[in-house]
C-alpha cells in the first residue's frame, strides 16, 4: 500500500466516525427518531469491534429470540427480504449504542 492509500483510508475512517457522531447527536436532538442509517463497516468502527462480530451479533439476535444481540427491525433493516448479506443491511447506531450501554449492569457514571 502506498502512503497516498493509507492517508486516504484513515480520512475515510475518520470522516465514517464524524458522520456517526452527528446523526447520534440528531438522534438526541429529535427524541431518538432515527435520522439516518450507517452500513456495517461504520458501525463496527463506531463500536471498536472486527466487522465480523457485527455478524455474530446478528447470529446472536437470531439465535436469542431477539434477547440478545442485534435485532432486526430494532437494530438494522434489510432493503429487500430475501437479502442475506450484512453488509448490506442498515444500521441504526444510536440504537445499537443504547443498547450495548444498558447491558452494563452495575455501572455508574462516578
Amino acid at each position: 500500500m502506498s502512503q497516498n492509500q493509507i492517508v486516504i483510508s484513515d480520512l475515510n475512517k475518520i470522516l465514517r466516525s464524524i458522520d456517526t457522531s452527528l446523526q447520534v447527536i440528531a438522534n438526541t436532538k429529535s427524541g431518538s427518531v432515527t435520522t439516518a442509517f450507517i452500513n456495517k463497516r461504520a458501525l463496527a468502527e463506531r463500536l471498536g469491534v472486527p466487522s465480523i462480530k457485527i455478524d455474530k451479533l446478528i447470529y446472536q439476535g437470531i439465535i436469542s429470540g431477539g434477547k440478545s444481540g442485534l435485532v432486526e427491525g430494532r437494530h438494522y433493516c434489510k432493503l429487500d427480504p430475501d437479502e442475506s448479506n450484512p453488509s448490506n443491511y442498515l444500521y441504526d447506531s444510536a440504537r445499537v449504542l443504547a443498547d450495548a450501554w444498558n447491558n452494563f449492569t452495575g455501572y455508574t457514571d462516578a
